[in-house]
């Protein structure tokens, strides 16, 4: 067999013919964590996956939603003042940038702290400006992460820190990470190695370090949150992106350093074995509905992308279509915005993609041609009556003229 191998590429190098080369089929990796996820950040599908549905605590993973919601409900350019929170040791203690009640920080600074030192005194002081107490700024959460679909996640606290009832899984996290990823602001925070933040203090920290070290190892990796306490033990949810496919994997309750080397297994495994192709481009109509009579095509306005095994038939994803309005349309402009459409891979929710309108339709300016039929019958009826209601009283007026005139004669003739 090694002598036909040899044979074979003598050939092609003195005919210069290239050999086809395939793609080598590999096993996924095997993950020391207990719940693992892989997906694919285009499609939303997943490409490995461990225990997905197994509740665990996510630590400073949280930070995550906490940095997400900061950045979709505050003012980036706000100074925050830090409150006596700071003194009760039940809810912030660990890994802190050890801020000081009355204490001015930068919104943005804060948020730095948060994503990058993963620090617990700044996650509460974020989630006390954006949500105005931490009770309404952990509804926040819990609402956001329905918004998201993560139905399994439950969080009590906005920095990760161990509480009972404090939970998600790897398939939530995963929901949560791609969200929030595609929020440009939250990106360019999560993929940034080192930031300086101002304070007025002197001997507390101000270089502030992302801790997933998958940043500084692997130039593909771009994001996004660390995590550990001694109940969730190692977490990591990491991106990376490569030959335009982005993946966002997630580890919970990993032992110990085999995380890192595990995590980038996956993105091996997620790149290597898996490609991505458009499902339904931009422009292909969905659906279509009818308005005032005329039929209105609906059209996405960015494609559907679906992953896919390599060497493996291409699979059919679910498309369910709703409308967002709750009354009829009597009129619609072009590239409206009037219902949506749910990719599923099978009864999985992958995304939600919003359908425009193809055409205008204009409102009726006046009445229908029924109408209009009725109108023309009902004002002739009218215009009939009114004629002969005319003739009647000319013909009487003309009667009683020569009443008159007969009545004038006899008095001058007596």
């Amino acid at each position: 067999m090694k002598f036909i191998t040899a044979v074979f590429l003598v050939f092609c190098i003195m005919f210069n013919v290239t050999p086809i080369v395939y793609a080598q089929e590999t096993s996924p990796p095997v993950i020391r964590g207990e719940g693992a996820y892989l997906i694919d950040v285009l499609s939303g599908q997943a490409l490995l996956m461990k225990n997905p549905d197994k509740q665990l605590a996510p630590a400073s993973t949280t930070k995550i939603m906490t940095g997400l919601l900061a950045i979709e409900n505050g003012n980036i350019n706000d100074i925050v003042t830090v409150s006596s929170t700071m003194l009760n040791n039940k809810l912030v203690y660990g890994t802190q940038i050890y801020l000081d009640p009355g204490e001015k920080l930068a919104f943005q600074d804060l948020i730095y702290a948060t994503l990058l030192n993963s620090a617990n005194d700044a996650a509460v002081t974020l989630a006390e400006h954006v949500g105005t107490d931490l009770p309404h700024f952990v509804k926040m959460m819990n609402q956001r992460a329905r918004d998201i679909g993560a139905t399994q996640t439950n969080f009590v606290n906005p920095s990760g820190l161990t509480e009972k009832g404090h939970v998600t899984t790897a398939h939530d996290l995963a929901l949560i990470a791609r969200v929030a990823y595609q929020n440009l602001t939250f990106a360019q925070y999560v993929r940034t190695k080192t930031h300086p933040i101002s304070r007025s203090k002197e001997n507390v920290p101000i270089l502030m370090v992302n801790e997933n070290k998958l940043l500084w190892r692997d130039s593909t990796v771009d994001g996004i949150k660390t995590g550990y306490t001694a109940a969730a033990q190692n977490c990591l949810v990491a991106s990376a992106t490569k030959d335009g496919r982005q993946l966002i994997g997630v580890i919970l309750k990993s032992p110990g350093k085999e995380i890192w080397t595990d995590m980038q297994a996956m993105f091996d495994y997620g790149f290597t074995q898996f490609e991505s192709t458009i499902y339904k481009p931009a422009g292909a109509v969905i659906s279509s509905i009818i308005v005032n009579n005329e039929s209105v095509d609906l059209i996405l306005d960015r494609p559907i992308y679906m992953t896919k095994k390599l060497n493996e038939q291409q699979t059919t994803l679910n498309l369910r279509v709703s409308p967002v309005y709750t009354s009829e349309l009597t009129s619609v402009e072009k590239e409206q915005v009037v219902a949506q459409v749910e990719v599923l891979d099978g009864e999985t929710h992958l995304d939600i993609f919003p359908l425009k309108t193809s055409s205008e339709v204009q409102p009726e300016t006046g009445i229908d041609s029924l109408g209009l039929s009725h109108l023309a019958w009902t004002m002739g009826s009218i215009l009939v009556i009114a004629v002969f209601a005319l003739i009647i009283n000319l013909r009487k007026s003309k009667e009683r003229y020569w009443q008159r005139e007969a009545r004038r004669t006899r008095r001058r003739e007596s």
